[in-house]
C-alpha cells in the first residue's frame, strides 16, 4: 500500500509540472510571447524557458521556415589550389550540431567587432587545419526557402551571401625565424 501512495504523490507532482511546462512551450515557443522581465516571476519564467528549451522558436512548424545559416571556407595554397570545406567536426551528429550553434551565434550577434572576432577565430582554426594555406575566405550564407505559395508560383530556394571575409597568411623571415600571422 505504501508504494501506491508514493505513486499517487508523484503523479500529483509530475502531471501539474508537465502541464505547466507544455503551457510554457505553447506560450513562449509556439506563440512567441515575450515577457517584459519586470518582476521576479517574469525573470524566473524567462530563465526556465531558456534553460529547458521551452522558449525555443519552433519555426519549423510555421508556414514560413527561417533561413538556414551555413559557413563555408575557401582555402587557397601558394600554388593556387582551391579547396572548400565546412566547419564540421565529423566526430558525431551532436558535435556538428554544437558547431552549427556556434555559427548561429554570428547570426544573433549585433556587434560588428564581435562578429569579426568570431569569423577570425574560425579562419584561424582552418589555418591550423591546413598549414599549407596562404589564404582563407570565410563565407556565411543563408538558405532561403520560399513559402509554399511562393514555391507553387515558381520561386526556388537559394543561397544568399550574408557575410564574406578574406584572411591572408603572411610569412615573415626575420633572423632565420618564420613568424606567421593572419591578417584580415
Amino acid at each position: 500500500m505504501e508504494e501506491t501512495g508514493n505513486i499517487e504523490k508523484r503523479v500529483l507532482f509530475v502531471l501539474p509540472a508537465a502541464a505547466i511546462h507544455l503551457g510554457l512551450v505553447l506560450v513562449l515557443g509556439v506563440l512567441h510571447v515575450r515577457l517584459p522581465y519586470d518582476g521576479w516571476v517574469d525573470r524566473a519564467v524567462g530563465y526556465y524557458g531558456a534553460l529547458s528549451g521551452a522558449s525555443s522558436a519552433y519555426s519549423f512548424f510555421a508556414p514560413t521556415v527561417g533561413p538556414l545559416l551555413w559557413a563555408t571556407f575557401e582555402v587557397r595554397d601558394r600554388a593556387g589550389t582551391l579547396a572548400t570545406e565546412a566547419l564540421e567536426t565529423g566526430v558525431s551528429r551532436e558535435a556538428d550540431l554544437r558547431v552549427k550553434n556556434i555559427v548561429g551565434m554570428f547570426w544573433d550577434e549585433q556587434d560588428p567587432a564581435v562578429r569579426r572576432s568570431l569569423v577570425a577565430s574560425w579562419a584561424a582554426k582552418v589555418f591550423a587545419k591546413h598549414p599549407e594555406a596562404d589564404s582563407v575566405v570565410v563565407r556565411l550564407e543563408t538558405y532561403d526557402l520560399p513559402s509554399m505559395a511562393e514555391y507553387r508560383a515558381g520561386k526556388q530556394p537559394r543561397w544568399n551571401v550574408e557575410y564574406k571575409a578574406k584572411f591572408n597568411l603572411k610569412a615573415r623571415v626575420a633572423a632565420g625565424e618564420i613568424n606567421k600571422e593572419a591578417t584580415p
